[in-house]
């Protein structure tokens, strides 16, 4: 499919659902699904009132704590646990059931531990994405062809060579896409977390709901959608700059 027609296609897709959205918004009203027309409106006064990115920015600089600190822990452990039978071992069952875990659930016991400041949101990112990074990186490191490590082998390289020159550039794309991954359920828990405690963007977005009308709300989730979807493309720009070999490993079959 050429660029032109793929482009076209996303277009016609993306006025079709406008135009369903317009219509429903128009049966249903305001309070219940607003119109897209109206929700347009109402975005550009979130724009100018400022509040909603001033809130969007303090919330993504927090979330961003978690997260990195989730790529730290997460990559090493995942390489660990795919290169080591006896740390796969000890440390699976425990990733399994973390992953498996509703962020949801742990909120009072976080809140408990940590207050309802900064250090409570970014236990809950770090515990919302962490583990999608261990996982995927974990499947990365076990995949990595023996016959790789052999030639480093034949070559004399030593162990920091080895993970260096071979594994690393072998697991780049997975921890690219873990990072990826993570980054999506980060941005969902920081705003779970700040729906509970009533602050930042999820505070919001809380607040925001409780009005009659859905349309400046709608907004706030849009918002949210772009910024992840942004995010993503953001990462994956990153790796097809930093290693050429990344969309050739994780393009479609």
């Amino acid at each position: 499919m050429t660029r032109t027609r793929r482009l076209a296609l996303q277009g016609a897709g993306i006025a079709i659902v406008l135009l369903t959205w317009e219509t429903v918004g128009r049966i249903m009203g305001d309070a219940f699904f607003a119109p897209a027309t109206v929700v347009a409106r109402e975005y550009l006064v979130l724009l100018r009132d400022g509040e909603m990115l001033s809130e969007l920015l303090g919330s993504l600089r927090q979330m961003l704590v978690g997260f990195v600190l989730a790529c730290g822990v997460g990559m090493p452990l995942g390489v660990a646990m795919g290169r080591s039978r006896l740390c796969d071992v000890i440390v699976h069952p425990w990733v399994s059931m973390c992953v498996v875990s509703s962020v949801a659930a742990l909120v009072p016991l976080f809140l408990l531990l940590f207050g309802s400041g900064f250090g409570f949101r970014a236990a809950i990112v770090f515990m919302a994405s962490a583990w999608y990074v261990v996982l995927t990186t974990y499947h990365g490191a076990r995949g990595i062809e023996p016959r790789y490590l052999d030639v480093g082998h034949s070559f004399g390289a030593s162990r920091v060579q080895l993970f260096w020159k071979v594994m690393l550039p072998a697991l780049y794309p997975y921890l690219l896409t873990g990072a990826r991954i993570g980054l999506v359920h980060a941005i969902r828990a920081m705003v779970v977390a700040e729906m509970y405690v009533i602050v930042g963007y999820g505070g919001l977005i809380h607040k925001t709901g409780l009005q009659s009308s859905t349309a400046p709300l709608m907004g706030l989730l849009l918002t949210l959608m772009a910024v992840s979807i942004l995010a993503n493309l953001g990462l994956r720009r990153i790796g097809r700059r930093l290693a050429p070999w990344y969309e050739e490993r994780t393009a479609p079959a």
